[in-house]
Formats: structure tokens, sequence, C-alpha cells
């Protein structure tokens, strides 16, 4: 793993070379043991390779685990929760897929993780024997935790500490990238589950009391159109006619206000999810930098020249590596909510403007 210093002391990871995408589909219900175990896999299909493949959660599950065991100082990304009752309903593989498309997408957008051999064989081992000894030497790889490091090539121009952490010995120094990006973190957390909450209210809103009164509000219009048919006059056919199409309008857009909450909401809620639980990874990296410059400082003057350089290039690789990291999920985070809010709000116009011309509609009923 390489960085590139691109201003002052912002570093970021190497950039990728090679952009690609992988799309997480076809859910399908498949068996084993002669059907006396049954799960749900999900099919992968690379723009790297064309390959397609097939895995199940446990899979992912796994290759979560090996991936946090290795990169200790990259953020992965959550998966959804793992829920036994009721996981072969509908609502559930799909939102299930959703999250696991969000996942996926972050893992190739990673500078790192996107190159990394075991999420690459992941994505493109189709041969039952080479999937298990793959497993087999990810799970035997040596370069993990700490050992990560030695696979990490830094620049030769050393860091000043002071510009990448303040720890109480160089406070006066001032404010600090990490101490920004901690304080960065909480503020995102509270953020997140406040916009999580809201629409959660929405949702609630949109599929209970909101639905019924639009669909009460319709057979409203049929209990007054009934009041027309013992009229004896020449307009009350139309009328009736007229009222009983506003009531089927009204009883739609209660019907699309409860569609509205999963197709146009639900997708918001899941990418907070997927962010949320990303950063909320992020203090144990910045505890595993903070113990590496704490360790430093306390070896200072104790050890030789070449001692001390050596730890201190040790240091320097945990600094490059959470800058880096930082540097990324604040440009992921940026455009996570950028493309998240413009489809949602595009999503609103197009449902609100639906209905207006819906009631559009209506009101030209009444035009005789």
């Amino acid at each position: 793993m390489n960085f590139d210093r691109i201003s002052g002391p912002l570093v970021q990871w190497r950039p990728i070379q090679q952009y690609y995408t992988c799309t997480v589909d076809k859910p399908k219900k498949e068996t084993k043991l002669k059907g006396l175990k049954s799960f749900i896999a999900y099919s992968l299909t690379s723009s790297l390779s064309r390959i397609q493949v097939s895995r199940r959660y446990k899979h992912f599950d796994w290759l979560h685990d090996q991936l946090s065991a290795k990169y200790i100082m990259i953020a992965i990304p959550p998966l959804p929760e793992k829920q036994v009752s009721g996981r072969y309903e509908d609502d559930l593989i799909d939102h299930r897929k959703h999250i696991l498309q969000l996942w996926v997408n972050k893992i190739c957008r990673h500078p790192v993780l996107s190159q990394s051999e075991v999420w690459l064989h992941f994505i493109t081992c189709t041969d039952e024997k080479e999937w298990k000894n793959g497993k087999r030497k990810a799970e035997k790889d040596e370069y993990v935790g700490g050992n990560f490091f030695n696979c990490v090539t830094v620049p030769q121009s050393p860091l000043d500490i002071g510009h990448v952490y303040v720890l109480d010995n160089i406070s006066s120094i001032g404010e600090r990238q990490v101490d920004k990006f901690q304080r960065s973190v909480k503020t995102s957390e509270d953020a997140m589950r406040v916009m999580q909450e809201r629409l959660g209210v929405f949702q609630k809103l949109f599929i209970g009391p909101v639905k019924s009164n639009w669909q009460k509000m319709a057979l409203a219009f049929v209990t007054l159109a009934q009041s027309f048919h013992t009229d004896d006059h020449p307009g009350s056919n139309r009328m009736v006619d007229a009222l009983k199409q506003t009531a089927h309008h009204y009883h739609q857009i209660g019907e699309d206000f409860e569609a509205h909450s999963k197709n146009d909401m639900e997708p918001v809620m899941e990418s907070l999810y997927s962010f949320k639980g990303t950063i909320q990874t992020a203090p144990d990296i910045l505890h595993v930098h903070k113990q590496a410059i704490q360790k430093y400082r306390e070896c200072e003057g104790k050890l030789s020249h070449a001692d001390a350089e050596r730890i201190k290039r040790r240091v320097d690789s945990t600094s490059y590596a959470v800058l880096a990291e930082m540097n990324h999920l604040n440009t992921e985070k940026i455009e996570d909510v950028r493309v998240t809010m413009y489809n949602y709000l595009k999503r609103q116009a197009e449902f609100y403007q639906k209905m207006a011309n819906s009631l559009n509609d209506m009101a030209k009923l009444y035009e005789f």
C-alpha cells in the first residue's frame, strides 16, 4: 500500500488505477444436504472480470472478518444485520440485498480494499476447490493486525507528529487533523442518528395515519356520491361519476404514500445505516494510532538512534495510514451524502408532482 501527499500534510491512499464496479443481484433460495438446510444466495458480477459468482450471507460475514482482521487502519463498512426469523420474506431479502450492494460499492471504491487479494478471490472464484483453498490462505495470512504495516510503503519524508495528533505535551501546537476528525466523527454519528429518527417518523406516518386518512377521505367521497343517487336531476349522474373517480384517486394516493416510504425513503435509511456503521469504526483506528505515538514518546531518549529511527518509521506508517483513511472517509462522506440527498429530493419532487397532477386531473372532473 502506497500513499500520495496531495497538499501540505494532507495524505491520501495511492489512487485506484482501474476503477470497477460489482453488482449484487438475483437473490435465490437454495438448499443443501438434500434439502435439510436452506439459505439465500446472491449473485455477484464485477465489471473487472465479468465473472458471476454465488455467495451466501455467511460468506460476506467471513470476508468482513478477514478484512477487519487484516486492515486495522481501514474503516470496514457494515454488513446488514443478521436476522433469522422471517429471513425468507421478500422485503427482508430485498433490504439485505440493498445493504450488501452498498457494502460492495464501498469496497470497490476503496484504493486498498478494492485491490485486496481476499476480496478479488471473493468476487472472481467459481471453482469450489479453489474457493476453499483461497479461504484457507486468507485465514493463514501472516500480514494481519500490526503486521499489516509491513505491507505499507510510506514516503521518505518523516511526518511531524504535532501535525497529526495533539498529545498533552504538545497541545500548544493547536488543533491538528486527527483531533478535528475525532470531533467530526462524533458530530457525523449524531447527525446520521437524528436523520434516521426523523425519516423513521415520516415512514411510520406515511404507512399509517397518512395512508389511512387519504383512504378514509376516499370513503367520504363515496358516501357523498351515494347521496346524489336518489336525486332526480340531469347533472346528478355526472356528479356521482366525478365523486367516485375522486374517491378512487384518493385511495390510490394513500397507497402511493406507503410505496413512497419504501421506494424513496428506505434507500436513504439504508445509506445512513451504511455510512454510520462505517464511521463508527473510526475510534478503534484512532486508538491504534494514538497508542503507537504514545509508545514512541515513552521510548524517546531511551533507545539508540537506530532503534529510535526504526520505531519512528513504524509510527510514520500508522500516521500515514490514519491520515489517508481519514481523507478517504471525508471524501466518501461528501459523495455519499451528495448522491443520497440528490436522489432522495428528486424522488420527493417526482412523488409530489405526481400527486399534484392527480389533484389537477380530479379538479377537471368538476368542469361541467
